[in-house]
């Protein structure tokens, strides 16, 4: 079996994930630049320690630039021509469907740069950078997962990938999914049992309905863990585990969706195809 984590950080001076990136657990890593920002006492790393880190690990690290909004579309070409694979916008002032970001997202659509989005609830950022940059919004109101949906049907070949699952907008997640071509979303941050109870019910009745929309195909294994720091480092080996064993012994048993073959693609293969278009 091959592993994916297809969205996690790195923090500010890291310790131990190069060994790890090295070890053979996860066969990619993407990492997402919110460089200078901080959390629970964490500080992101750099632009620079994140693209180092990618340099150091090639075809095992990928690199995710911060899509900063008070920017022009074109540090997006900047961007890309640095090494990153794709992009990462984070708290909108508005919300992710404003057609004010519209340029932004049709020059990421023209590069092929796929875009991640963080939906649902979000973690406190303690840093003044929010409020001193007036692109940043507070809360989760503009990142809610219907928001994507305007920009796939706008945008039809962006590649749009939703962080997380939009708790507590499940919901909009699993229409999201059933009715956009171009929309994936990862698990990460999500592990509460009644409501990942609901998810996993939902989507296994509309992966396997005769239409062919293949829900099963756009969700895929993420930790969004801050590497670098050796208890998040062995967190995050602790969620593939409980994954790994949730397949096993609950999907395997109770649901469709929990063949050896789904497992591979939950895993690995369709993040991969995902972030390659393969």
């Amino acid at each position: 079996m091959k592993y994916i984590d297809a969205h996690a950080h790195l923090v500010h001076n890291h310790q131990g994930f190069h060994e790890l990136a090295d070890s053979g657990e996860f066969d990619e890593i993407w990492l997402m630049d919110l460089n200078g920002l901080t959390l629970n006492d964490l500080t992101f790393a750099s632009t620079q320690e994140v693209l180092a880190a990618a340099k150091a690990h090639p075809q095992t690290v990928y690199a995710f630039g911060h899509l900063d909004f008070s920017r022009s579309p074109d540090e997006i070409d900047r961007l890309q021509e640095m090494g990153f694979t794709g992009l990462k916008p984070y708290k909108p002032r508005t919300g992710w469907n404003d057609q004010r970001y519209y340029p932004f997202y049709e020059r990421a659509e023209k590069l092929g740069m796929p875009i991640v989005f963080h939906t649902g609830i979000v973690a406190s950022i303690g840093n003044d950078r929010l409020k001193r940059n007036p692109e940043y919004g507070f809360g989760p109101e503009g990142m809610r997962p219907s928001h994507l949906a305007g920009i796939a049907e706008a945008f039809p070949k962006l590649k749009i990938h939703g962080g997380h699952l939009g708790y507590p907008w499940l919901e909009e997640t699993i229409h999201n999914l059933y009715f956009y071509p171009n929309i994936c979303h990862d698990i990460s941050g999500y592990r509460h049992p009644e409501l990942l109870a609901e998810f996993v019910r939902n989507l296994d009745r509309m992966s396997h309905d005769g239409t062919g929309r293949g829900l099963h195909e756009k969700v895929f294994f993420a930790t969004d863990r801050f590497y670098g720091v050796p208890e998040e480092n062995a967190l995050a080996l602790k969620f593939k585990e409980f994954w790994k064993l949730y397949f096993e012994l609950i999907f395997s048993i109770y649901c469709r969706w929990g063949s050896p073959q789904e497992a591979e693609k939950f895993f690995s293969a369709n993040a991969r195809k995902w972030r390659s278009g393969k």
